[in-house]
C-alpha cells in the first residue's frame, strides 16, 4: 500500500515526494515482495528522496508538509499523534486504529495541531468511481428509494510480507471485521449514516481466528447487510461487490464480471453506466492534496466518520460474540 501512495502522490502537481521511511529499508531496493493490491508502484528508483529507517528522524529532517502512514493498524496511532505534533498532516491508511477511543486520541491530536496540519483516513472507496456513483443515485433519488442493499468483500486469508502475520493476530489487525470487513461498513455509514444498530453472526476458525462475519444494520429504512471473509480458497481469490435494490430499478457491482458495473432499471434495458476511470487511490490522494493546498474540496470523508465506523465494527464484533443485537 505504501507503493501505491508513493505512485499517486507522485502524480500530484506542485508535490515533492521527499522522503521514504522503513526499518527495513531493502524494500527500497528488493522490489515488492508479495501484497494484494494491483497497479503499486514498483519502481526502486526513489530519484532525489531521502531514505530514512528512522521517524523521529525523518520527521526533523525532512521538512515534510504531509505523510502517508501505510503501516500496521497497531502503529497508527502514536505516529499519527506524533507527526501532527510536529505540524505534519497526516493521510492515515484504514482502519483508523483498533479502538474508537484510539481514534478519539488521532482526532484530539488533529485538533491541536501547529501549522495547520490535517489529519484523513484512507477509505479508498469513498472515492472509487463505482461507489461514488451508487451515492449520487441514493442521494438523487433517481430510480426511487433504495429498498435493500447488500455489500460482500470475500478474500483469502492475507499472509503477503515478510515476518509473522499481523493480519491474523487481531491485537494488531483487529482482523476480518475491522481490517477487511470494514472498507463495506464504512460505505454503509457513507451512503445511510450512523446504524441504529447491528445484528452480526461469525465463524472462527480452530485457533479462534474470526474468518467470516455478516452483519444486518438497522439504518431505518432499507434492509442493509455486509459480509466479509478471509476464508476463500486460493482458487477463489478475491470480490467485492454490491447489489442494491430502488423501487425503479437495480444495480449491481462486481469487479469479476464482464461489466463490472450493471443498472437494471424497471423500464427500459440493463445498461453499464459510464463511470471515470481510476480507482480510489488516486482520488482520495488528490482530495487529499488539494485540501492540503487549500482549494475548496467536496466533503466526503472526516477523521470523525472515520473514528464512527471504528466503533460500527467494534459493535459487530460483541454481536457476533453474544448472539443478541448491538445498539450503537
Amino acid at each position: 500500500m505504501g507503493r501505491m501512495h508513493y505512485g499517486y502522490w507522485k502524480k500530484q502537481k506542485g508535490v515533492e515526494v521527499v522522503a521514504l521511511c522503513d526499518k527495513n529499508t531493502t524494500q527500497f531496493t528488493e522490489g515488492v515482495q508479495g501484497g494484494n493490491v494491483a497497479g503499486a508502484d514498483n519502481s526502486t528508483d526513489y530519484g532525489s528522496a531521502v531514505i530514512y529507517d528512522d521517524f523521529t528522524k525523518m520527521l526533523a529532517e525532512a521538512n515534510l508538509d504531509a505523510i502517508s502512514l501505510t503501516l500496521p493498524t497497531t502503529l497508527h496511532v502514536a505516529l499519527t499523534v506524533q507527526a501532527l505534533k510536529a505540524g505534519v498532516s497526516v493521510l492515515c491508511e484504514k482502519p483508523m486504529a483498533l479502538d474508537a477511543k484510539s481514534c478519539r486520541t488521532m482526532i484530539a491530536a488533529a485538533a491541536k495541531a501547529p501549522n495547520g496540519a490535517k489529519l484523513m483516513i484512507a477509505h479508498c472507496l469513498r472515492f472509487w468511481p463505482c461507489y461514488t456513483y451508487l451515492k449520487k443515485l441514493i442521494d438523487s433519488k433517481k430510480y426511487g428509494k433504495v429498498l435493500a442493499a447488500s455489500f460482500n468483500r470475500f478474500s483469502v486469508m492475507p499472509g503477503w510480507g515478510k515476518g509473522p502475520n499481523w493480519f491474523t493476530d487481531e491485537s494488531k489487525s483487529g482482523g476480518v471485521a475491522l481490517d477487511l470487513h470494514i472498507h463495506d461498513t464504512d460505505m454503509v455509514n457513507f451512503l445511510f449514516g450512523m446504524p441504529k444498530s447491528v445484528t452480526s453472526s461469525a465463524n472462527y476458525n480452530s485457533d479462534g481466528v474470526m474468518t467470516y462475519i455478516s452483519t444486518l444494520y438497522d439504518v431505518g429504512g432499507a434492509v442493509v447487510s455486509s459480509d466479509g471473509c478471509w476464508a476463500m480458497t486460493q482458487t477463489f481469490g478475491f470480490e467485492a461487490s454490491y447489489m442494491v435494490t430502488f423501487e425503479n430499478a437495480i444495480v449491481v457491482m462486481d469487479v469479476n464480471r464482464e461489466d463490472a458495473l450493471s443498472v437494471f432499471p424497471a423500464k427500459g434495458k440493463k445498461f453499464a453506466p459510464r463511470i471515470k476511470g481510476g480507482d480510489g487511490y488516486e482520488y482520495e490522494i488528490k482530495w487529499f492534496a488539494d485540501k492540503l493546498k487549500g482549494l475548496d474540496v467536496e466533503s466526503v470523508t472526516t477523521p470523525e466518520q472515520s473514528c464512527d465506523s471504528v466503533r460500527i465494527v467494534d459493535a459487530e464484533k460483541r454481536s457476533a460474540k453474544s448472539g443478541r443485537k448491538v445498539v450503537l
